[in-house]
C-alpha cells in the first residue's frame, strides 16, 4: 500500500508530504491542489506503462494524465529547477520511499530523472518484479471525464484482459464485463442486501445500480464482427419480467457515467489501487451516499481508496459506513486543500468517530450548505 505522497515543486506544491490511508478522500476549492496528488500518481503509472519509467523517463502527456511541458508542471515558487515525486510504500524492497527526481527542461514532454528507485518496475536477482499497488494488475485510474451514452463501447483484450482495467475515462468498462461478469466477485462484504445469494461481478453490478435507478439492469453484448460490445439498459416490468432493452443514450447520463465506479469496486482484488475522480457525477443525492458507502466498504476488503470528491454526500455515505463497522475509522483519511493567492497549497485533515462523526469542520469543508441556510435565515 501506498502510504505518503511527497511532492517538491510540482505544480501546486512547493514541497509537502502527505499522509495516505486504505480510504483517502480528497476535498477542497477547484484549484486547491488536490487533483495534483492524483496527477502525480497518473504520471508515474503512465510511464510505467509505455515503457518509459525503466529508462528513468517521465512520461508527461498520456492516457492517464495530460501535464504539458516541463514549464506546466514547475511549481512558480521553485528554489531550483527540478520536480521530485515520493511514494512512500509498504512490503516493497524492504519499505521507505521511493523517489524520482527529474530536472526541467521547459518545453520538454518527457523529463529525464536524475534519480529514481532503481530497481522498482526491475526483475530483482531472482526474476521477480519489484512493483507496488501502483504498478500492478487491476489498477484504476478513473478520470472525471468519463464515458458517456453511446451506443457502443471499444474493446481492448490488452487492456482488460491482461490488465484487468477499465481505461482512464471507463471505456473498456463494458468489454470487463463481458470478460468478467460471470466471476464472483473477490470481497463477498460488497454483496448488496437487495442480492444476497447471486455472487457474480453482473449482478452485483445491477444489485448496485438499483441504488441510482430502481428496477434498472444492464447487460454487456458482443457486438459480432467488430472490436465493440454494446451495453443494453432494461427495467423491471410487472413481477420479475423485464421490458424491452433500451440504449444507454435513453437512459441518461448518469447510470453509464456511475458504471465504471461501481464495477471497479466490484472487481477489485485484495492488495490493489483504485484511483476516482468526482465518483458523484451525474448521481441524485441518494445515489452519492451509495456511493460513498461502496467506496468505503471496498477499502474495507483491503483495496487502497483514493478519491477526489466535491460531495457532502460522499463524504456522509462513507461516515455511515464507518458508524455501522462496515470500515474502522483509523483506516480512513479525509484531506481538506485550501491555497491563498501566491502561497502553495495546504491541508487539513480531520478524522472520523466510530460514531462517523468528524474531530473538527475546517472553514469550507462540505459545509456550504449551512452557509447558505444561515444566509437565508437572516
Amino acid at each position: 500500500m501506498i502510504h505518503t505522497i511527497s511532492l517538491k515543486n510540482f505544480k501546486a506544491f512547493r514541497d509537502t508530504t502527505v499522509p495516505l490511508a486504505q480510504l483517502t478522500l480528497l476535498s477542497g476549492l477547484n484549484g486547491s491542489g488536490k487533483s495534483t496528488l492524483l496527477q502525480a500518481l497518473g504520471l508515474i503509472r503512465q510511464s510505467w506503462d509505455a515503457g518509459f519509467l525503466m529508462a528513468d523517463d517521465l512520461l508527461l502527456n498520456g492516457d492517464l494524465v495530460e501535464l504539458g511541458t516541463g514549464s506546466d508542471v514547475l511549481n512558480h515558487d521553485f528554489e531550483e529547477p527540478v520536480i521530485t515525486i515520493g511514494i512512500g510504500v509498504e512490503r516493497v524492497l524492504g519499505g521507505g520511499n521511493l523517489v524520482w527526481r527529474a530536472p526541467i527542461e521547459t518545453e520538454a514532454d518527457v523529463l529525464k530523472c536524475d534519480a529514481s528507485p532503481g530497481r522498482v518496475g526491475r526483475p530483482n536477482d531472482n526474476g521477480e518484479m519489484q512493483i507496488f499497488n501502483l504498478l500492478a494488475h487491476g489498477f484504476q485510474f478513473l478520470r472525471a471525464d468519463r464515458i458517456t451514452p453511446s451506443v457502443t463501447f471499444p474493446k481492448s483484450h490488452h487492456a482488460v484482459r491482461k490488465w484487468e482495467t477499465l481505461g482512464p475515462r471507463g471505456e473498456f468498462t463494458a468489454h470487463y464485463l463481458l470478460e468478467f461478469g460471470g466471476e464472483r466477485i473477490a470481497n463477498t462484504e460488497l454483496t448488496h442486501p437487495s442480492e444476497p445469494e447471486a455472487q457474480s461481478l453482473l449482478a452485483q453490478v445491477n444489485a448496485w445500480l438499483q441504488e441510482f435507478s430502481p428496477g434498472v439492469r444492464v447487460d454487456a453484448h458482443s457486438v459480432p464482427m467488430t472490436d465493440f460490445v454494446r451495453l443494453a439498459f432494461s427495467y423491471r416490468g410487472q413481477g420479475v419480467s423485464y421490458g424491452a432493452p433500451l440504449r444507454p443514450t435513453n437512459v441518461g447520463f448518469g447510470l453509464t457515467h456511475a458504471l465504471p465506479v461501481v464495477t471497479a469496486c466490484l472487481g477489485a482484488k485484495p492488495g490493489s489501487l483504485i484511483v476516482i475522480e468526482n465518483p458523484e457525477a451525474q448521481l441524485h443525492p441518494q445515489g452519492q451516499v451509495a456511493i460513498g458507502r461502496l467506496l468505503a466498504l471496498t477499502a474495507a476488503g483491503n483495496v487502497q481508496v483514493i478519491v477526489e470528491s466535491h460531495s457532502d454526500h460522499v463524504l456522509n455515505g462513507i461516515r455511515l459506513a464507518v458508524k455501522d463497522g462496515g470500515l474502522d475509522p483509523t483506516r480512513a483519511r479525509l484531506h481538506f486543500f485550501h491555497r491563498e493567492p501566491g502561497n502553495q497549497s495546504q491541508f487539513e485533515s480531520p478524522k472520523i468517530t466510530k460514531e462517523g462523526r468528524l474531530t473538527h469542520w475546517p472553514s469550507g469543508f462540505f459545509d456550504q450548505w449551512e452557509k447558505s441556510l444561515d444566509q437565508l435565515l437572516d
